[in-house]
């Protein structure tokens, strides 16, 4: 399986970048991840060349990329292989700067690439990794709601999380991409089952009932599907 985008992740580090490559390798297999870290001769730094020739890879199976840079020089190296590079046939660019934490979002915007989603949804889903350093966000202040209670349509079951890692990293991750896949809008404890930082958000642990729920007066089937997985333990 080939996604449509694919990443390179800049850091002034080698280990720093092929740590996160490997994190987010975790959670999209199927996504193309460079990871190019550190200077020309060796030690802190940043080799543009390298992050050049680390884009022309990922375009050779992808038509976007997303470059991901933790600070400094790194971050003026990825946006001069923007700059440097010709747009797609229809004008939009083909190489983009991740608006995100280095960490969360390549995390986070690899695996909605694995859902096969376009570069739009991939950069929303990256820039959504900042709502979790946000003061006004904090699990003791998150109100959750289930939009199916008291609604005439729609349907919801209740399931327990198994997992060991209960909705964090890979079980989220696959969570999310299960949602995707279904033919209508998935909602979990109320909050987008296919939206891997919001199920992160909801700090769910091994134990714990999840609602699984679907406005959609034809999402019983969905809603079942989901919840069968997540009880039979996402990971496992």
């Amino acid at each position: 399986m080939s996604t449509n985008v694919g990443f390179v992740l800049v850091s002034h580090s080698p280990l720093v970048a092929t740590a996160v490559a490997d994190l987010a390798a975790e959670m999209a297999p199927d996504v193309q991840i460079e990871a190019v870290g550190g200077a020309p001769g060796g030690g802190f730094g940043t080799d543009v060349n390298a992050v050049f020739a680390a884009c022309e890879r990922v375009e050779s199976t992808c038509e976007r990329v997303v470059l991901m840079a933790d600070l400094g020089s790194a971050r003026m190296a990825a946006e001069m292989a923007i700059e440097l590079t010709e747009l797609a046939e229809d004008g939009t660019p083909r190489r983009v700067i991740g608006p995100g934490p280095f960490l969360e979002g390549s995390v986070a915007g690899a695996a909605k690439a694995q859902t096969g989603a376009k570069l739009a949804a991939v950069v929303r889903t990256v820039a959504s990794a900042l709502e979790m350093w946000r003061e006004h966000i904090k699990p003791e202040n998150t109100v959750v709601l289930s939009p199916a209670t008291g609604q005439s349509e729609g349907f919801q079951t209740q399931v327990t999380v198994v997992d060991d890692e209960g909705l964090h990293a890979r079980p989220a991750a696959l969570l999310a991409q299960l949602a995707s896949e279904q033919p209508c809008t998935i909602l979990i404890n109320g909050v987008a089952a296919d939206s891997m930082m919001d199920i992160l958000l909801l700090g769910v642990k091994k134990g714990e009932s999840v609602i699984i729920s679907s406005p959609d007066p034809h999402g019983e089937e969905p809603v079942r599907i989901v919840a069968a997985a997540l009880a039979a333990g996402l990971s496992m």
